[in-house]
């Protein structure tokens, strides 16, 4: 493919044809090394990365019900099943209370996890022997398990969650603190979690007591582990770090949103992301995205929606994203046809953006400000469809999400080394299209081969 050799150079390809593109696999699914946990966080803060110092992109799929819900069999064929879909990352609760979910929980194939009903203090030995060998089985296949201690749930319905239980009159907050003790003695030496607090609640009175001492009795006995939280998909408690009742707990800040407008002035979700990147916190992606769940609006039926949250977040600071599959009548969390969603749409285009950012320097990108490298083309700070873009410090590495087809015009002078490969990534297919090799100089226009989104990559590499 020709390069024009003068200071702005036009790659325009409205049609899309055989003579004007190679479509190669540039961005190939790879056999990752399991990681070597536990994991901490790198000396920037910025990710995780394990004992031999590989980072680690949390890929995280929202399994709340998996320890409750499923035989030990099935267990460890969904771990088996969300592996190869790319996932790395499982959101579980240690114990469970929710109707819906299979398995008849709180129990776990008939065993309950308190000899004494509503009794936190009598922990059943058979249940949490089954939880051990769950998480051991997660960690043999390389799965981190960001672990709930108690999910609370929803406070307005009681078929979720335990936060009518924990005030149950057999229980009180001096038995949620040595339920906390016997977690703590229990997991300090398990490798492969970082444990959650709260779930879908603030976790403020009169559940305060027995949430604040679940986690001190934790923290008594298992110091190391890293912290974040899961309290509520509202404005001021979508980051762990801005619930002052827990803020002082949490070492990782895990965004929930569940749906983007409980952001309010902080939407689109990229914003408030490049707000809190660089603050001294790691950022992810914590349990969003579920694919046609309720209450059936953008975020959970507009595949594109997921795309872009996802690619933004990646391209906003964030080191992990997440996804749970679901039909409009069956979701993963509930685990009751649970195999019907392991080739969905949305498993499907979450590979793609998995493979899209592993088979890349992730740990190295950093937000792009403003027009400072992408001069024309960005769009509306502030709307959906803004470009978010990132590259590495040392300029040899640029990832931008279109989410619509447009021309954008990049800074070639920004980008290290004298000639690179452009490409184009495709997130609804995993195809990858090569643009040309390109002068690192003068400006550059950029237009994808058609509509719909994309990911627009330079870099050095060949492939």
């Amino acid at each position: 493919m020709d390069v024009l050799n003068r200071p702005m150079h036009s790659f325009l390809f409205p049609q899309r044809t055989t003579a004007m593109m190679l479509v190669i696999v540039l961005f190939a699914t790879i056999a990752e090394a399991n990681p070597v946990f536990p994991l901490s966080l790198s000396p920037t803060k910025k990710y995780l990365v394990d004992q031999n110092k590989v980072p680690f992109l949390i890929k995280e799929i929202s399994a709340w019900g998996l320890i409750q819900a499923l035989s030990e069999t099935d267990e460890l064929a969904f771990i088996d099943s969300v592996k190869n879909k790319g996932f790395n990352t499982l959101l579980v609760s240690i114990i469970s209370f929710d109707t819906r979910f299979a398995g008849q929980p709180p129990n776990w194939q008939g065993v309950p996890p308190f000899t004494v009903q509503w009794d936190f203090s009598t922990h059943n030995p058979a249940y949490f022997e089954h939880a051990d060998r769950f998480l051991k089985m997660a960690r043999d296949h390389g799965m981190l398990v960001l672990l709930v201690p108690c999910y609370l749930g929803y406070k307005g319905d009681a078929n979720q969650g335990w936060w009518d239980e924990l005030m149950n009159a057999k229980n009180n907050p001096a038995k949620s603190l040595e339920y906390g003790q016997f977690l703590g003695k229990h997991y300090k030496d398990c490798s492969n979690i970082i444990w959650v607090a709260g779930g879908d609640n603030p976790g403020a009175a009169p559940w305060y007591n027995h949430m604040k001492n679940i986690i001190d009795g934790i923290k008594q006995s298992d110091p190391l582990h890293l912290w974040t939280g899961h309290f509520e998909s509202a404005q001021g408690t979508n980051w762990p770090s801005e619930n002052s009742l827990y803020a002082s707990y949490i070492d990782v800040d895990g965004l929930y949103d569940f749906t983007e407008s409980s952001l309010g002035s902080d939407a689109p979700q990229y914003k408030t992301e490049l707000k809190k990147y660089g603050r001294g916190k790691m950022i992810f992606q914590l349990d969003q995205s579920y694919e046609h769940d309720i209450p059936h609006g953008s975020d959970n039926e507009d595949h594109q929606w997921m795309r872009r949250k996802n690619y933004d977040g990646l391209l906003s600071g964030c080191a992990g994203t997440s996804f749970s599959p679901g039909q409009t009548d069956n979701q993963c969390y509930t685990f009751t046809r649970w195999r019907a969603l392991m080739n969905t749409q949305g498993m499907h285009e979450a590979r793609y953006c998995f493979e899209a950012f592993e088979t890349r320097a992730w740990y190295d990108l950093e937000p792009i400000p403003g027009e400072s490298i992408i001069t024309k083309g960005r769009g509306t700070f502030g709307s959906i469809d803004y470009v978010c873009a990132a590259m590495t410090r040392d300029g040899s590495l640029l990832m931008a999400y279109l989410p619509s087809a447009r021309t954008v015009t990049i800074d070639m002078n920004k980008i290290s080394g004298s000639k690179v490969n452009a490409f184009w990534y495709n997130p609804r297919t995993g195809e990858s299209s090569w643009i040309g090799t390109v002068s690192a100089s003068g400006s550059v226009d950029f237009k994808p081969f058609s509509s719909g989104d994309w990911l627009f990559v330079i870099d050095n590499r060949e492939k």
